[in-house]
């Protein structure tokens, strides 16, 4: 990861970070780099950055996001540094802040807006355009659930009063949506937000969990594109990471159960998150935009004395073999799930051999001791940006350890 030592006034919650490994690139002292704080009133810092660290993307959107999850991402995309001519260029991506509309995105510097900051803070566009400055749009910061508020249907529904759609996204972890007893094709649960969000996770707590699903988006309701897959789920939750999918709809399909409820195979989620910014980055009358009660118009730039590009593309380039390590223990624990209920009938001392090698072949993690608080939250902060859910594999790794305990407990 970029590990940035950050000298100002930042608070705590910005964390100076040192990185033992790695080549320190010092700043250059006539174009010093910095963090862009916004004077946004928050739980935490939040800086401004390009949208899921698309440094290099024309048209990315320029977004508020914590600081200290902005520096665990370790791609770049909270740095700044301003150009001669007054444009503001993201370091790691040569690309310029700009305008689309009221819109602010990533450009080319040559057609990039400048900035000039005023006394009070606000950073307004130069070169006679106007009295227009940055701002947002939006309640507050964060992240919202925007499936609270779509509109939620499903092929199939046991009983509407009790278990309908709308009990997966009520918030309420005493209700679930479940489908009919024993369907006899695939299910599904759509929800529409009325218009195009940028989607950032999926977050499903399933109360009969399905063994082979998908989860695709659309900004149509006609064209569809599948964001994940799975034929071996064998978990109480899943987490889908979807950067900033823009979707006006998104879509769960079922095609196999897990398990069965009373010998029928049935599908319930007790609960589905669709998290995106409850902000957006525009452009706004430096008058109108002061009148905030939140200093939303006001930013600070926090310089940057040096960084260090870190682990963080060795880390990213991992990521696929330990894709590839979950598929497979999910696979082979989803499978001999499926077979619990047979085993009284197979014959012992052949399956406890195949059991052996599974034993023999599986994972152990245990983490470093950390030594505080905050580097603990660095650690998640992390693993988040990274797309990398620790807990989820953790749940797989007991998960995959009580069925092979439950399996040979059925052989004695």
């Amino acid at each position: 990861m970029n590990v940035q030592a950050v000298v100002g006034s930042m608070t705590s919650a910005a964390f100076v970070l040192i990185c033992v490994a790695g080549l320190t690139a010092a700043v250059a002292a006539d174009s010093p780099s910095f963090m862009l704080v916004s004077g946004i009133s928050s739980s935490e810092e939040m800086c401004v950055v390009v949208d899921s660290g698309n440094v290099d993307s024309e048209g990315a959107d320029v977004v508020l996001e914590s600081c200290a999850m902005a520096i665990a991402a370790g791609d770049g995309r909270d740095l700044w540094q301003r150009l001669p001519d007054g444009q503001i260029s993201n370091v790691a991506g040569g690309r310029c802040v700009g305008t689309s509309g009221d819109t602010v995105v990533l450009m080319a510097c040559d057609g990039g807006s400048t900035w000039e900051t005023t006394a009070s803070g606000q950073l307004k566009l130069g070169r006679d355009k106007g009295q227009y400055c940055l701002s947002q749009q939006g309640l507050a910061g964060g992240m919202e659930d925007v499936a609270a508020r779509g509109a939620i249907s499903a092929s199939s529904t046991a009983d509407t009063v009790a278990h309908g759609a709308n009990m997966a996204v009520d918030g309420s972890s005493n209700t679930f949506w479940a489908s009919t007893l024993d369907p006899d094709s695939d299910v599904t649960i759509t929800v529409d937000f009325g218009a195009a969000v940028k989607l950032s996770a999926a977050e499903l707590q399933w109360e009969f969990p399905a063994k082979a699903f998908s989860v695709s988006v659309s900004t149509d309701g006609a064209k569809w594109s599948e964001v994940y897959a799975t034929d071996s789920n064998v978990l109480s939750s899943t987490s889908v990471a979807l950067g900033s999918t823009l979707a006006s709809q998104l879509r769960i399909v079922m095609h196999e159960a897990a398990g069965t409820f009373q010998g029928h195979s049935v599908y319930g989620i007790r609960g589905l998150t669709l998290l995106a910014h409850r902000l957006k980055t525009i452009i706004a009358d430096c008058t109108t935009a002061a009148k905030s009660n939140d200093a939303r118009d006001k930013y600070f730039e926090t310089h940057v004395a040096e960084f260090v590009p870190c682990s963080s593309k060795a880390l990213r380039s991992e990521l696929p073999s330990l894709e590839v390590a979950r598929a497979s223990v999910a696979s082979v624990a989803a499978e001999l799930k499926g077979i619990l209920p047979k085993l009284g009938s197979c014959h012992g001392a052949a399956l406890v051999k195949v059991l052996g090698v599974l034993s023999a072949s599986g994972a152990s993690y245990s983490p470093s001791h950390l030594s505080s608080e905050a580097r603990a939250q660095l650690v998640q902060n992390v693993d988040s940006q990274n797309g990398i859910n620790s807990n989820a594999a953790m749940a797989l790794m007991r998960q995959a350890r009580s069925i092979i305990v439950a399996a040979r407990g059925a052989l004695f």
